[in-house]
């Protein structure tokens, strides 16, 4: 018969083993399991570099953005990512959206959400009223982080900061615009769709490259009334207008001018340049009527408009440079002057294509609805007779 003590010592002995097994069970497959990933913790915040080489630490569950400064928003259009937004500057709901591509397709759903600062490319932030919609993160324009240092609205708002750019207003910088999207594409969740942009982005450049590639001799193209700062009259003009620059083809002012960037120019240039083919931003083409009225002669004196080679364009620069209407125009200004090659293109289709990738809706003739002459001949209005 077994004595108490040895009942004692054989069951501290079972319970002594057991714990050693279970020790090593559960080291085994908890070992097993973290080399596999299947227990480690979610980080609750994603790491992302910022165009100015900021380290920026945001939440991994992002839901709350503002952007502001011109460009961000748009950007954040582009990337599918409204859901997010928590607020709104004032210059984007009391003007009236037409031209700018991002708004004309989500001004419904943007127009009713807090106003967090007034906006506008000379206005710094409001850290107040950016910090009553309580965002987990701030996307910051570079032209707003020139006014406002990024550190200090982080500091003053208590959260994080983001500074996103993608070129020089009124032109395109394919690099700088699809650097931004996989930045913000990462930093608010939306990787594959910034993947998805970047690569269309592509082929459109390389489309508009190889239908315009090794023609020779090419037209004289003079775009006219092109917007800075408010509107101008038919001699403000753009060096290495955006559009043409993706055709292969210059404008008669480049050569002139030495370097992108808004001009003014003299009529007599015109006359003396005698361009085959003009354009006119149709923002500014009240304006260019008007001159008209005052003395047809002087634009009968340009062949282009006795030919009836004039054309409108829509604008593209409207709080930085709307990105999809850039494109549209050039494949118009394409069919325009090289029809054999743009043979296949429609381009209110085509626009209509672009739109909808960038903005999620086909807004062409909202242009249209908007009091804009879309992708015509003008000529009409200007008769040479």
């Amino acid at each position: 018969m077994l004595t108490k003590k040895v009942v004692t010592t054989t069951l501290v002995a079972i319970i002594v083993i057991a714990a050693v097994v279970t020790s090593l069970y559960y080291s085994f497959f908890y070992d097993k399991n973290l080399h596999t990933g299947k227990v480690e913790e979610t980080p609750s915040y994603i790491i992302v570099t910022d165009v100015t080489n900021r380290t920026v630490k945001i939440p991994a569950n992002l839901s709350r953005v503002v952007a502001i400064g011109p460009g961000a928003l748009r950007l954040v259009v582009y990337l599918n990512a409204t859901d997010l937004l928590v607020g709104i500057e004032e210059v984007e709901v009391t003007r009236d959206p037409t031209g700018k591509d991002y708004a004309m397709a989500q001004y419904n759903t943007l127009k009713n959400l807090p106003i967090v600062g007034p906006g506008g490319p000379n206005n710094p932030p409001d850290p107040e009223k950016l910090r009553a919609v309580k965002p987990q993160l701030i996307i910051m324009s570079g032209i707003y982080a020139q006014l406002y240092p990024s550190d200090r609205l982080a500091e003053e708002v208590n959260t994080s900061v983001l500074v996103i750019d993608y070129g020089t207003a009124g032109y395109l910088d394919v690099e700088a615009l699809k650097n931004a999207l996989l930045i913000l594409g990462k930093a608010l969740g939306r990787e594959e769709r910034a993947k998805n942009l970047t690569n269309y982005i592509d082929q459109i450049v390389s489309d508009l490259n190889n239908r315009t590639r090794g023609i020779d001799p090419r037209p004289k193209v003079y775009v006219g009334a092109i917007s800075y700062k408010g509107g101008q009259p038919f001699t403000s003009t753009q060096a290495r207008f955006t559009p043409l620059q993706l055709l292969n083809t210059p404008s008669i002012v480049d050569s002139a001018a030495g370097k992108a960037g808004y001009m003014s120019i003299n009529f007599e240039y015109l006359v003396q340049q005698q361009p085959d083919f003009v354009f006119i931003d149709e923002n500014n083409l009240n304006i260019v009527l008007s001159d008209y009225s005052k003395d047809p002669s002087q634009y009968c004196s340009l062949n282009a408009f006795r030919t009836g080679r004039v054309y409108g364009v829509l604008p593209f620069n409207f709080y930085h440079t709307n990105i999809a209407t850039a494109f549209a125009n050039a494949y118009f200004i394409g069919k325009v002057l090289y029809p054999d090659r743009f043979a296949d293109v429609d381009p209110v289709v085509k626009t209509d294509e672009i739109f909808t990738m960038f903005v999620g809706k086909p807004i062409y003739q909202g242009f249209i609805n908007g009091g804009y002459k879309g992708f015509v001949n003008l000529s009409g209005l200007f008769p040479c007779g």
